[in-house]
């Protein structure tokens, strides 16, 4: 909040009629036509501040605006799925932030003079020509952009209000702060390692059925399919078409069989009408299966399936089907296909017999890793390892025959332990025993002034919330509308 002002202060009157994201990505700073009357109609109470109806829609309008030029397809939403998104509450907190510092400025006596605002107007260049203030530009501006002058300075006021608050507070990390933040970062440890490889395991029947029983309803079959199912050929509907349908085809479909602007000949193409005749001539029939099975007066034998035949775009829609319900007619294969799903099973559980060798495998696992912290735990004092020289934080790489994901998660364990000497249990699984034997901050940061930036912006974040933290058990909030309860 403060941070951002402080940073976009130059901007702050003259964009106070546009709606842009920065101002919502701060979580704190937004515009509104808003004063500090008491006017009635208010959705809510900030200390003495009085927050109405009219401010918030502006507010709202101006975060809807703002997402719509910044987030693809945001436009498409209806006004239901974007009041699910819960902007109208983010435009309210905005406007209660706002609220906020205005109650510390009215404490510590902090105002603006009309003299003030008139000079702070009279210096944006959008308002000017040739170099100089232009009222009637001024006036035009404000009317194309659904302002009124009243409400337009009033927002001048209180961005002037808001840019002496900001000068308040301290604007930069201290050179002490940045090194302290950094410290962590150029930490480097050198350290030992040793690797423990998991020993096969001799697995009773007894204890793999007791396991399998234990969780028998992870091991579930494939969901089955009971489908009808018909399938049309236009190859053979062949039978029975005459050179007169074909013709009436062709006379209809008159654009399809142009050539350069000219008509190609019938005899010429009679073989393309044909072939588009029985794909045209087989949907047709498609279409009265379909709507035989959706009436249920059309009667197939019906077929029960763990793996779903056909594309993967039908199969999908398969998935999606409720039982009873027919799928339309799909281009499948050179023709068209119709399916009804009888019946669906998700739920049936493999036998012991079925599922003995998953079983296995996951038995197998869980007690390899319990050897495994056994014996970590019982070496991890006294292990001779292997250097492996040094690793940072930011470690790129493999270590050993780690793989890079392995590696990864290892240095993040050796770096979030407090303690020199530990183990880690990896997926395969296998224990790693890690042994730090020196350490030191040498390690050399690539780009300090990105990692000040983020820094500040630690920084500042922390400080908002401390101060938002503060201000609001100084100055009370008070919501009047239900549907905006915090």
């Amino acid at each position: 909040m403060i941070a951002w002002m402080q940073k976009h202060k130059k901007y702050l009157v003259v964009t106070i009629w546009i709606s842009t994201i920065a101002f919502v990505a701060a979580g704190m700073i937004g515009w509104g036509q808003y004063n500090f009357s008491f006017a009635s109609g208010s959705v809510a109470k900030v200390g003495r501040i009085l927050i109405t109806q009219e401010e918030l829609d502006m507010a709202y309008k101006q975060l809807v605006d703002a997402y719509s030029q910044s987030i693809p397809n945001f436009k498409d939403l209806d006004e239901k799925q974007i009041k699910a998104m819960g902007l109208e509450r983010s435009a309210l907190q905005v406007l209660i932030n706002q609220a906020l510092l205005k109650n510390l400025a009215l404490d510590l006596g902090l105002g603006v003079s009309s003299n003030e605002i008139i000079a702070e107007i009279k210096k944006s260049s959008m308002f000017q020509k040739d170099g100089h203030f232009d009222e009637d530009l001024y006036k035009k501006i404000l009317q194309e952009n659904h302002y009124r002058p009243s409400a337009f300075e009033d927002n001048v006021k209180n961005a002037l209000i808001l840019q002496k608050i900001s000068a308040l507070f301290p604007k930069a990390t201290t050179p002490l702060e940045f090194d302290s933040f950094l410290w962590a970062l150029q930490l480097q440890d050198k350290v030992r390692i040793k690797i423990l490889e998991p020993q096969a395991v001799a697995l009773k029947e007894d204890d793999l059925k007791k396991y399998y029983e234990q969780h028998k309803n992870t091991y579930k079959k494939p969901t089955s399919y009971t489908l009808e199912s018909v399938e049309v050929k236009p190859d053979e509907l062949k039978a029975g078409i005459s050179t007169q349908q074909l013709q009436d085809y062709y006379q209809k479909n008159r654009s399809a069989y142009s050539k350069g602007g000219k008509l190609e000949d019938f005899e010429h193409v009679k073989d393309k009408v044909q072939q588009a005749y029985l794909l045209h001539k087989a949907q047709e029939v498609a279409l009265e299966k379909y709507l035989a099975l959706k009436k249920n007066t059309l009667k197939l034998n019906a077929k029960t399936l763990t793996s779903l035949p056909y594309s993967g775009e039908i199969n999908q829609k398969i998935e999606t089907l409720r039982v009873g319900e027919v799928l339309k007619p799909q281009n499948y294969e050179d023709g068209w296909l119709v399916v009804k799903l009888r019946a669906k099973d998700s739920n049936q559980i493999q036998t012991f017999e079925e599922a003995k060798a998953q079983v296995r495998v996951a038995l197998g696992a869980i007690q390899q890793k319990e050897q495994l912290e056994k014996e970590a735990s019982q070496q991890v004092k006294n292990f001779q390892g292997e250097d492996i020289g040094t690793i940072t934080s930011d470690f790129q790489g493999t270590i050993h025959d780690l793989s890079p994901e392995q590696s990864k998660k290892l240095v993040r364990h050796i770096f979030n332990q407090p303690y020199k000497q530990g183990y880690m249990i990896l997926e395969g699984p296998k224990a790693v025993l890690y042994q730090i034997y020196a350490q030191d901050f040498k390690h050399a940061l690539k780009d300090t002034h990105t990692l000040k930036e983020a820094f500040g912006n630690l920084k500042a974040q922390s400080f908002d919330g401390v101060l938002v933290s503060m201000l609001r058990a100084q100055y009370p909030v008070t919501l009047y509308s239900k549907n905006l309860q915090e």
